[in-house]
């Protein structure tokens, strides 16, 4: 009988102390496991809703520069304006791969069976710059020329909340100018499914804007000198700079509030489960005194002992592991609902990101875990003598 073979047996003689010692294990290494799905989605979700913004720094009239930002990736209208001057010192300045300007506006809808009038946004942009900044763009229809009148694109949501069609005319700005729908965005998950798209010039022109616009979108060569074009930017007087990075930054700070409590019940997860597995292989140690001393005296040695011991606790927490990692990825939309309900922000995307590195780390650590916890009963169990180890036995 080998060493695995033996160390199975004993944990099966006693199952109920056995199977608990899994479910501790189990806990904690779900515990582990969720926090670094949870870490790795939330990342890679907010990177993909900043970045589909298509832009590294967007430049802003003077202000708050994150109530700016926030107008303009959720839609709204920033009451004041930059120009045509400041888009042509941006795109001179060394890095700047393109800058673009854009209007933002609104105007009100009114719907036909209720009679409510309702804002609808509306992006002056020119679009073969967009086209750069979000190659992933693509139309039901077609899409317009920098130079036409009187029509526009829309964007998926929107079109499908309003019944709008290629082709349809709709009445927009102070005078109630027929714009025909030439395209519809294939849905995009983020923003611009919201909007209307005008050329940048009928925009200015509708909204008695001339020359005037909200932002500009700025795309760099190499995102590593954003600093350097941000502050060569900031030189213009009516100029403010925010960068995607800058507004990731702060809504990573506000959830880093709710990922410490995550941590910490982690970490306790973790102590207590250690400290579980260290009880059941001591007790186990302490009741199979007898037994060990008797193999000590057919010839078995303290390195055997230790073997056996180890062997036992790895198999608990190989069992605990697997355990807690198919009860975390079973349990992955209640997880992902709780701590999108904790979190100040979260994503539209899934915040769970699994991969087989993922588990196969997960695992590892918990025979990591279980290794260094078996490693004082393996210790104390490989030190007893075989007189001691029966005179214990028989008292």
């Amino acid at each position: 009988m080998n060493f695995l073979t033996l160390a199975a047996k004993n944990l099966l003689r006693r199952r109920g102390r056995t199977v608990l010692t899994v479910l501790g294990v189990s806990i904690a290494i779900s515990v582990l496991f969720s926090l670094l799905a949870l870490n790795s989605g939330y990342e890679r979700e907010l990177d993909k809703e900043v970045n589909s913004m298509g832009v590294h720094v967007l430049a802003v009239p003077k202000g708050c520069p994150y109530e700016a930002a926030s107008l303009i990736i959720h839609g709204g209208v920033i009451p004041k304006y930059l120009s045509g001057g400041d888009v042509e010192y941006v795109s001179r300045i060394d890095g700047v791969e393109l800058a673009t300007p854009i209007l933002m506006h609104q105007f009100m809808k009114k719907d036909d069976k209720t009679g409510i009038y309702t804002p609808h946004i509306i992006y002056g942009i020119e679009i073969e710059d967009m086209l750069r900044l979000k190659p992933w763009w693509k139309v039901e229809g077609r899409l317009f020329a920098d130079n036409e009148t009187r029509v526009m694109l829309v964007g998926r949501d929107l079109a499908d909340k309003e019944n709008l069609s290629v082709g349809q005319v709709l009445p927009v700005g102070p005078d109630k100018e027929d714009f025909a729908i030439v395209g519809i965005l294939d849905r995009t998950g983020d923003q611009d499914d919201q909007f209307h798209f005008f050329p940048l010039a009928e925009a200015q022109r509708v909204f008695h804007k001339e020359g005037k616009i909200t932002t500009i979108a700025v795309k760099l060569r190499d995102v590593t000198q954003i600093s350097a074009v941000s502050e060569e930017m900031e030189k213009v007087p009516d100029i403010q700079v925010v960068t995607m990075t800058q507004v990731m930054g702060t809504i990573m700070n506000l959830a880093g509030s709710a990922r410490s409590l995550l941590l910490t019940v982690m970490a306790v997860a973790l102590i207590i489960s250690a400290f579980g597995i260290i009880n059941t292989l001591l007790m186990s140690v302490n009741e199979r005194t007898r037994e060990f001393g008797m193999m000590k005296a057919v010839g078995a040695s303290g390195t055997d002992i230790a073997r056996i011991v180890l062997a036992e606790t790895v198999f608990i927490t190989i069992a605990g592991g697997a355990v807690g990692i198919i009860s975390a990825i079973i349990g992955s939309s209640l997880i992902e609902g709780f701590v999108k309900g904790m979190l100040p922000y979260s994503p539209r995307g899934s915040l769970i990101s699994i991969s087989p590195e993922l588990i196969g780390f997960a695992l590892a650590f918990s025979v990591i875990l279980g290794l260094a916890c078996g490693i004082y009963p393996a210790i104390k169990s490989s030190r007893l003598t075989p007189m001691e180890a029966i005179r214990e036995g028989l008292q």
